[in-house]
Order: structure tokens, then C-alpha cells, then sequence
């Protein structure tokens, strides 16, 4: 599944090229997707395509400047894709895992799903659109809002850092590499985290998730930016997928566990 830093690709690529541009016309070629709004889209403007959350914003003028910003959201879930296509890179025929097209001035924006859980929805306002949890990139997110956040908490820590509602945007991947980076045991309850090692924590989350922005996010089989091409920070990962093979750091062997049905990676030198 996309995480902070696939979904954040996605949107400063299709900001300067879908931004600014006028919607024409809307395509729902996926009933399961279950969006009907299609004429609340048409002749808006895209001011700006933007990550909030997990989602994909689309922030739209009101065509006649009478009403607030309309926002489309989209979230991507497991295998979604939003793939700008110019006017000349082809038609979408053939395309059967294709749910939705924005048709503007020039070229469209495709949004492609094979899976078909990834979702399209309207916010009404900014404030609506915002997730329950903290924006982990944001100035504020430090080691008193996550001593906030975290207080009494007895789950162990990495199983906490994938809760939405606490932080948005970590994912499995992520997780095992910040905890990796900071040196902290993934089995830890949440709330022995010490004032320092939440300093730690919160140092180690802007990093990483920073970095892989940079690389433009990590392909293991299905995300694509919005240009179609895989991202590149698996080439980076410490510890994810590395079970068996030697700490980069310490040498020690990476070891592999399940928490909450989900694989765990990390270094039992390294990490304390």
C-alpha cells in the first residue's frame, strides 16, 4: 500500500502538471468505485494538487469565484495509480484495470486500480478533509506531541506507529526503518519510549519519510508515480525485506517476526 511518501510523489508531480488546468470532463468507467458527482467537477479549475493524509487532493475553483474551494480526494489504498497522460501518449483503450479519467485542457489525469479498492470522494472544506492523526512532517510533530499521542499506551511500538488515527501516513515499511534508524526495539511498549528516545523517534520519522520522498517513494511490485516509472528508495531499506542478512550498521543478522499480522524487521544489537 502507498504510504506518506508514494501518495506525497504522487501529488508534487501532478501539481505542475494537471495544476492550473481546466476539468472538461469526467470519466467513471468503474461502478464499484461509487462516485456520481462528476457534474460538480466539470468546468472547475485545479488550483493545486496536494498530499493531505494519505490522499491525493485536487483543490478545485468555483467557476464563477462564488463558493469556497471544492477538494477531490483520492486515496490510493493497495494498488491505485493517478498516471498524467499528455494529449500525444496514446489512448486508454485496453486498460482494463482503468476506473476514472479527469479529461482537461491538455492531456488527462488516469486513475488506474487493479485491485479496485482505492476510493474518489469530495471534501466540502479543508478542515473535513484533515485526518484524525498528526502530520508526522509538520514543524509541531516532536517529542512532546508523540509523549501526547503515546501516553499509557501498553502497544508495542511499532504496531502504534501504523495506527492512522495517531500518526498518518507510516506504513509497514517505514515503520521497521525509523525504528531501525533510531535504534528502538519494535517490541517496546509504546509508552516506555523515555523523553529522549521520543526526541529520537520523531528525528528518525522526518528522516526517513524525507528521504524516501526524495527517492520518490519505494516499489516492491505495484506503485508507480505520476509518470508511470517505479520509485527508487527500496534501494536504501536498512532492514525491510533484508531477514537473514547482515546489519549495515553492526553486521548483527536482521531478523523477521509478525505483529499484528504484519512483518517486522529489525536488528536485536541495534536496537534496544
Amino acid at each position: 500500500m502507498p504510504e506518506l511518501p508514494e501518495v506525497e510523489t504522487v501529488a508534487r508531480q501532478l501539481d505542475p502538471l494537471a495544476g492550473r488546468q481546466l476539468i472538461r470532463g469526467v470519466e467513471i468507467l468503474d461502478p464499484l468505485l461509487g462516485f456520481s458527482e462528476e457534474e460538480r467537477l466539470r468546468g472547475r479549475r485545479i488550483s493545486r494538487v496536494r498530499r493531505i493524509g494519505k490522499e491525493v487532493v485536487f483543490q478545485l475553483e468555483d467557476p464563477k469565484g462564488k463558493a469556497a474551494e471544492l477538494l477531490l480526494a483520492v486515496h490510493l489504498r493497495m494498488t491505485g495509480r493517478l498516471i498524467y497522460q499528455g494529449e500525444t501518449d496514446g489512448s486508454d483503450r485496453g486498460d482494463k484495470y482503468l476506473r476514472a479519467v479527469l479529461e482537461l485542457e491538455q492531456g488527462k489525469v488516469r486513475f488506474h486500480d487493479m485491485r479496485r479498492f482505492g476510493t474518489m470522494k469530495l471534501y466540502e472544506s479543508e478542515a473535513e478533509a484533515q485526518p484524525a492523526g498528526a502530520e508526522p512532517l509538520d514543524r509541531g510533530f516532536n517529542a512532546a506531541s508523540i509523549g501526547e499521542l503515546i501516553r499509557g499506551s501498553s502497544m508495542e511500538i511499532k504496531v502504534w506507529l501504523l495506527r492512522q488515527d495517531r500518526i498518518c501516513g507510516i506504513g509497514n515499511i517505514y515503520a521497521s526503518e525509523i525504528l531501525h534508524d533510531c535504534g528502538i526495539d519494535p517490541f517496546r511498549p509504546a509508552s516506555s519510549l523515555n523523553d529522549a528516545e521520543l526526541g529520537l523517534l520523531a528525528a528518525s520519522t522526518k528522516k526517513i519519510l524525507r528521504k524516501a520522498i526524495k527517492h520518490c517513494g519505494t516499489t516492491f511490485s505495484d506503485f508507480q508515480n505520476a509518470n508511470g516509472e517505479v520509485g527508487g528508495y527500496q534501494k536504501y531499506l536498512r532492514v525491510y525485506q533484508h531477514s537473514g542478512e547482515g546489519c549495515r550498521h553492526c553486521g548483527t543478522e536482521i531478523l523477521r517476526a509478525v505483529q499484528a499480522q504484519r512483518s517486522t524487521f529489525w536488528c536485536p544489537a541495534c536496537q534496544r
